[in-house]
C-alpha cells in the first residue's frame, strides 16, 4: 500500500515515552512551505488573469451599449 504522504511510524509502540522523533517528522518543512507559496502565487495569478478578462468584457459591453 502506498504511503500517500503520511509519515511512517514503524516504531510507534517502541517510542511511547520518547515522542521527539514523531514531532520532527510531523513538522512542516521549508520545501512544504515553498510548495504552498508557489500554489498561492499561481492562484493569485489566475485571479489577476480572470479580472483582466472581466475588464475586457466590460469594456466591450460598454462600447456596444454606446453604439445602440
Amino acid at each position: 500500500m502506498p504511503n500517500r504522504g503520511r509519515p511512517l511510524n514503524k516504531n510507534r509502540n517502541k517510542n511511547r515515552g520518547n515522542s521527539s522523533s514523531n514531532i520532527i517528522s510531523d513538522e512542516i518543512t521549508s520545501d512544504d512551505l515553498a510548495i504552498i507559496g508557489a500554489g498561492l502565487a499561481v492562484l493569485g495569478d489566475l485571479f489577476a488573469f480572470l479580472s483582466l478578462i472581466k475588464v475586457q468584457q466590460e469594456e466591450k459591453d460598454a462600447a456596444a451599449g454606446k453604439e445602440k
